[in-house]
């Protein structure tokens, strides 16, 4: 018995391995390959950013409600925004992993359920280069840390499991539905617009309507990501265990059916791709 849940954590350590050796290869091919491969996957989405910051910043003058009137416009955005670019990224790339590296898929002996989390690697770069934005930011208009911030790890980490619970679903789903690859992004982009990232939650209960509240509010999950990282970073408003283990539960049962969904599926993988 011993010697045999030894084996497996000698297997499953050498599969994680593989599956980081394969995350630092696709970094190459993505950023040390080409210049362009840098722009695409980094530049973009920055200037997209800023675009925002710019625009938003004038839209949102004196209407960013009670909690957030003491914060820049710049803050409040690109703090919330390093978790959504997290997860919309690893979401975008999981429609089309499998076929990217459909060659492996072909082998027999390859593990190949490592290959959804592949585009994590780049995603937590671009994450961590988004992050060092945001710290440059609250350092230069002097936005202190909230005594909370620690809370902000176990909020990243949420997203991280609904990022890879969402990707093991629609990388599996993909290799039948060819459409997903044009629906995820044009979906991901609506959520984004459905999230209280460029503006305020408070707009959204004092002026929406009872169905957009709760389509925002109550069924987003990614609403309380939002606004419990900026209470926790900033000190606005105290966390929530009760809601911060809600949240958990949610990433947890998404990983579940992510997981199980690749798990019945995967027999057909070859036999498609």
């Amino acid at each position: 018995m011993i010697a045999s849940q030894s084996a497996q954590r000698s297997a499953l350590g050498d599969t994680l391995r593989l599956a980081w050796m394969l995350a630092q290869r696709d970094i190459r091919n993505r950023y040390a390959s080409s210049y362009a491969g840098v722009v695409w996957t980094i530049g973009v989405p920055l200037l997209f950013a800023l675009i925002n910051v710019v625009v938003f910043s004038i839209l949102m003058n004196g209407r960013m409600g009670v909690q957030y009137g003491n914060i820049p416009f710049a803050v409040f955005y690109f703090l919330p925004f390093t978790l959504w670019s997290f997860f919309s990224d690893v979401t975008v790339r999981s429609t089309g992993i499998l076929r990217e590296y459909a060659y492996l898929i072909n082998k027999i002996a390859f593990p190949f359920w490592v290959l959804p989390l592949i585009p994590l690697a780049s995603a937590m770069l671009t994450q961590a280069i988004l992050l060092s934005i945001t710290a440059v930011l609250m350092f230069h208009y002097g936005v202190p840390l909230g005594d909370t911030a620690i809370w902000f790890l176990p909020l990243w980490l949420i997203t991280v499991l609904l990022a890879v619970g969402v990707a093991y679903a629609i990388s599996a789903l993909a290799v039948f539905v060819h459409d997903l690859a044009q629906i995820v992004p044009v979906v991901i982009n609506i959520m984004f617009w459905l999230t209280p990232i460029l503006y305020p939650a408070t707009l959204v209960k004092e002026h929406g309507a009872l169905w957009v509240r709760s389509l925002i509010m109550d069924y987003n999950p990614f609403y309380y990501l939002v606004e419990m990282s900026r209470h926790a970073v900033f000190g606005t408003a105290p966390i929530s265990v009760f809601a911060l283990v809600n949240l958990a539960l949610v990433a947890l049962f998404v990983l579940f059916i992510g997981t199980e969904l690749f798990r019945k599926l995967r027999p057909g993988f070859a036999d498609v791709i």
